[in-house]
């Protein structure tokens, strides 16, 4: 495999940018200064997306408080699981226990 031949590109860096990575990062010609500041471009580069978008918004949790129930609440109140006739047959028996109880 060949290498490949890469044709030479002026540029121009700032003297005082020069001085600064010479003595921070011991870096000695523009080339280096160059491969530097790509390397540390790649790192720190912003982000192209938005991922705050990707979170969705979480909504806070409040606790339950149960209060104690009264005898008649807990006698109208109908039971989990019933459904369709069974229901309906036990909302006629809590009618007529309610009756019952105003005469």
């Amino acid at each position: 495999m060949a290498k490949e031949k890469n044709k030479p590109v002026p540029v121009r860096f700032d003297l005082k940018l020069l001085e600064l990575l010479k003595e921070e990062e011991k870096i000695d010609t523009p080339q280096q200064a160059l491969n530097f500041l790509s390397k540390f471009w790649e790192n720190n580069r912003p982000a192209t997306t938005d991922f705050a978008n990707d979170f969705k918004t979480l909504t806070p949790v409040t606790p339950v408080v149960k209060k104690e129930k009264t005898d008649k609440e807990d006698a109208s109140s109908h039971p989990s699981g019933l459904s369709g006739i069974d229901l309906l047959i036990w909302k006629a028996e809590q009618r007529e226990k309610n009756n019952d109880q105003e005469i």
